[in-house]
């Protein structure tokens, strides 16, 4: 940072410190060049001494012109690599923790659920969502083999699926029509619907209805569109496959904490093959197959049970194998009741027959039995057999024996019995009764036989939420281990991204609270307090450093500059306040799991505004101090004010006043007193005709003489005599017409006096070389061209009055406009300003002296060169000492012009 320049206080017309600057240019000559004639062949004014402090050191420097020295930044070396790296960055805060890990490609395979939610509306939220299930590998060609021989070898969904009976389009040619296809996922839709339309529960919603992506009045067409690897394939297909659904959607709930994993859209695709092939409760019950899904056959009846096992009401029938008139089974008994999948459709179709446990992911079976045999030669076997032949009866297993154990007389027992081993198969299933030559007993009571092939899918799940939600409500507090979770709030709502990659078996316990309305979450809550937070940092920082500078003179305080490293600190805290509330999981891509919440981020933003505000505050207040104590330390270099008298600056008593410029005659003052008494001054009476009290015609005649002094002029070398204390500056040469000396370039010059011409002079002076210049005047602009010939010159007018002219009391920020295209030509020039005075009159002095700083500010960082003419006796000396306080230098030519 740059150190602060230091200085005392005192009113402008006494002696005061000036800040000068050494620096030359071509229009100004040496100080030894000048005439000694003249008495300036040193400087003009003494160098004062400039007081830095830095650190609490203070450094003396002789040389202003350092103070000022800015560097211009450099853009040779700034392209689209940082607006990269910050988008970059920036993409990689958002999204890289939502990024699943990676499944790797393996011939077993995975699926894929992506899933977007776009939901909108006050307390309860509406709209839908598009859901898509991709399946690799393995897992591919399970799902398309089970739609093809349930959807292409069944012309009926057989009996014990979900939708038994329903048609399927099938032509059993062993390729997955489109058609064919259709049905499956209409089963799916049918699936996710629910019964009676209640829908899929995921997370804080109810999906409901879905529809294929790309819906079409013929079906086929549709699933073709709206699938991929699954139309026109067959068995041998390797392609992955894609199905892509949409559907409504609404929430379920104002405020609750949700899970984010969803088990129901992964096993959607498979609970269409889930089947159970349950005994009715009423063996009774009319119909051709009470037993189903066993036969009424071998030796096999149905008879009243000797008791009903618990839960089913009495009486109660079971299947019994024996002889009604003697209660007992006979001897050499062989009785034998096989299974029928569907009964009634395997009279066309032998395909009916066996249970297909080619869809299941699971199989057993479970029975309710009683009873008890005579010697351990007497047994019940459940036996299995393969399609097609369904010959090779094998024994099944309860526990670790084949025969069903015996009861207790009167008691229940349950048995389940495993078919895993079986799964992939078509079978048949057989009671089995036998007894030897000798013994009888009751025998074996069975009913309440189900099977059970339950279908869902197996291994590993990638799941890919993303929720797109447009109301106040808000998300918070998750609870996420393994997953990736990214949230991003907005003014308008929140998106959501979730991501995990799990097996199907183990569902993680990760969950988020979700709110309709909460006022520490609410998003567009949060957005106001950013808003305000960010504003108070900006303009408290501002305001601190604009009070330290302010604490400044003029000739100060482009040397006075902010402290960066505590400016970039309160832009650091403003990034950290944007970018905590757009992404408050940003922190997750360094693997630091942690959610900024609502209150948090209340907290967070108000500890930032106070501690960057008063600490800011504090820091500038203790530079003043710093600087006061070194300064009190320093010699003080004083200089006295610049200003051109009409003779030299002798002591003497007051005349009186002048009533043309209306200011006092000093003794020493050139002096013209009229017939009537009237005292003027010399060159006050020099441009009048006749006085304006008696209207007598004025002759100069001089009381007093002043010494002529010899001067060089600067343009042509010839040697002029002019009459001591004049100003070489605003006096004209008679060879060349220039004046003796050029003004200073880049310095600002306030200057009383009542002709206009002397402005308008020296910035045609200053601008032969093809400066830019601009001159803005209370005139009209087209007069004033014209009279002092500048038709080259931008000349704005500044009244309240005139066409096109600019407000004065909107000189901030419409005057700086036009200052602004001359600072950019970056080549000097000047910068007038005639008839500040009644600029002032329409407007306020501090209006203009805030306008004047700023354009000042910019005058000088570009040296350009700033005149400011004023008429005498219109601004008071108070307002006189204000408005010097914005120039470098003050000419009064009051007396001469």
């Amino acid at each position: 940072m740059y150190p602060r320049a230091s200085y005392p206080e005192r009113p402008i017309d006494s002696r005061v410190l000036v800040a000068r600057s050494n620096s030359w240019s071509r229009s100004t000559p040496p100080a030894s060049s000048f005439d000694k004639s003249c008495g300036t062949t040193g400087p003009r004014y003494s160098r004062p001494v400039f007081i830095f402090s830095n650190g609490g050191v203070g450094v003396g420097l002789r040389n202003a012109e350092q103070a000022f020295i800015r560097r211009e930044p450099s853009f040779a070396f700034m392209g689209s690599a940082r607006p990269a790296v910050l988008a970059v960055v920036a993409f990689l805060l958002v999204f890289w923790s939502v990024f699943a890990p990676a499944v790797g490609q393996n011939p077993v395979g995975h699926m894929v659920v992506t899933t977007d939610y776009e939901l909108f509306g006050t307390s309860d939220l509406n709209g839908g969502g598009h859901v898509t299930w991709t399946l690799t590998g393995a897992k591919a060609a399970d799902l398309r083999a089970k739609i093809l021989h349930l959807f292409d070898e069944y012309g009926q969904i057989p009996r014990g699926f979900p939708f038994e009976g329903a048609a399927t389009s099938a032509n059993g040619d062993g390729v997955l029509e489109a058609a064919e296809g259709a049905n499956y996922t209409d089963r799916v839709e049918n699936v996710l619907e629910g019964s009676g339309g209640q829908g899929t529960l995921v997370q804080y919603m109810r999906l409901w209805p879905f529809d294929l992506r790309e819906k079409n009045p013929d079906p086929a067409v549709g699933f073709s569109r709206s699938t991929s690897g699954l139309a026109n394939t067959n068995l041998s297909t390797s392609a992955d496959v894609e199905i892509r659904m949409l559907f409504e959607a609404n929430t379920t709930t104002r405020s609750a904490r949700v899970p984010l994993p969803t088990e129901s859209l992964a096993d959607s695709l498979y609970r269409v093959f889930w089947y159970e092939a349950a005994q009715p409760a009423n063996l009774n019950a009319s119909g051709l197959y009470p037993g189903w899904p066993f036969l009424v056959e071998g030796g096999w009846n149905i008879v009243p049970a000797p008791g009903c096992p618990a839960g089913v009401p009495s009486p109660c029938e079971a299947l019994w194998a024996g002889n009604p008139a003697t209660g007992t089974y006979g001897n050499n008994t062989v009785a034998a009741a096989r299974t029928t999948a569907d009964p009634v459709r395997a009279i066309s179709s032998a395909v009916y027959v066996p249970f297909d446990l080619r869809f299941a992911s699971q199989a057993w079976a479970t029975f309710n039995y009683t009873g008890q045999v005579a010697d351990a030669q007497d047994r019940l076997r459940l036996q299995i057999a393969h399609a097609p032949a369904f010959t090779d009866w094998t024994n099944l297993l309860f526990g670790t024996s084949p025969d069903l154990p015996q009861t207790a007389v009167g008691v229940w027992s349950n048995v389940r019995v495993n078919l895993t081993s079986y799964l992939g198969d078509r079978v048949r299933l057989r009671l089995n009764f036998t007894s030897d030559a000798t013994g009888s007993a009751r025998g074996f009571f069975i009913r309440d036989f189900t099977l059970h092939a339950p279908s869902f899918y197996e291994g590993d799940v990638v799941q890919d939420d993303t929720h797109y939600l447009v109301g106040p409500l808000s998300f918070s507090s998750p609870v996420v281990r393994s997953g990736g979770l990214q949230a991003i709030r907005t003014p308008g709502g929140e998106i959501l991204f979730y991501s995990s990659t799990r097996n199907a078996s183990s569902i993680p316990n990760e969950t988020i609270r979700y709110a309709a309305f909460d006022v520490f979450e609410n998003p567009q809550v949060l957005f106001a307090v950013m808003l305000v937070a960010s504003y108070a940092i900006s303009r408290v920082q501002h305001g601190a450093y604009l009070r330290y500078r302010e604490s400044h003179p003029a000739a100060y305080r482009l040397a006075v500059h902010k402290a960066k490293w505590l400016h970039r600190i309160g832009a650091l805290a403003i990034g950290l306040l944007v970018l905590a509330y757009f992404v408050p999981t940003a922190t997750w891509i360094l693997g630091v799991r942690v959610f900024v919440s609502g209150l948090e981020y209340w907290l967070f933003a108000i500890t930032l505004t106070l501690v960057l505000g008063f600490g800011t505050r504090a820091y500038y207040s203790g530079k003043v101090e710093r600087a006061a104590s070194v300064e009190s330390e320093e010699e003080q270099v004083v200089v006295k004010k610049v200003a051109i008298p009409t003779g030299p600056p002798e002591a003497g008593g007051v005349l009186g006043t002048c009533p043309h410029c209306q200011r006092e005659i000093l003794e020493a003052d050139p002096t013209y007193r009229c017939t009537c008494g009237a005292m003027y001054h010399l060159s006050c009476a020099a441009s009048l005709t006749q006085c304006p009290n008696c209207r007598t015609p004025i002759t100069v005649e001089a009381d007093r003489t002043t010494t002529d002094v010899s001067m060089r002029c600067e343009s042509c070398g010839e040697v002029q005599t002019v009459p001591q204390g004049t100003d070489p500056r605003a006096a004209p040469c008679s060879n060349c017409s220039e004046f003796l000396r050029h003004l200073d370039e880049g310095r600002r010059y306030l200057v009383v006096a009542s002709n206009p011409a002397i402005g308008f002079a020296w910035l045609r002076d200053l601008t032969k070389l093809g400066r830019p210049a601009i001159c803005m005047t209370s005139a009209a602009a087209e007069r004033m061209r014209l009279e002092f010939g500048v038709k080259d010159v931008p000349v704005v007018q500044v009244s309240g009055h005139g066409a096109d002219a600019i407000d004065p009391k909107e000189l901030d920020p419409v005057g700086l406009r036009p200052i602004l295209q001359v600072t950019r030509e970056r080549k000097g020039g000047v910068i007038l300003y005639d008839g500040l005075d009644q600029i002032i009159s329409e407007s306020s002095l501090a209006d203009v002296i805030r306008f004047l700083r700023k354009a000042n500010d910019m005058a000088f960082v570009h040296g350009v060169t700033v005149i400011a003419r004023v008429s005498p006796g219109v601004l008071s000396d108070e307002d006189i000492r204000r408005l010097n306080a914005e120039f470098d230098e003050y000419l009064d030519l009051s007396a001469h012009l």
